[in-house]
């Protein structure tokens, strides 16, 4: 539980999202994979601009 909280904190101080934006944004973004034949293709929408950035900021900021 603590570590739901903390890890929901972190992700709204880095992103400037509220966590309920940052769920409800990102749960609509997955990959689709279709078999066709023998071969796999995977689908995938791409990623809005503000949602783009503010993954960047969670993977630049956890790296260090």
């Amino acid at each position: 539980m603590f570590a739901a909280l903390a890890v929901s904190r972190w992700i709204e101080q880095t992103t400037g999202w509220s966590i309920k934006k940052f769920v409800r944004t990102t749960r609509r973004y997955r990959t689709t994979n279709i078999q066709a034949g023998e071969h796999t293709l995977t689908a995938v929408d791409p990623l809005p601009d503000d949602l783009r950035d503010a993954l960047t900021r969670i993977h630049d900021r956890g790296a260090h």
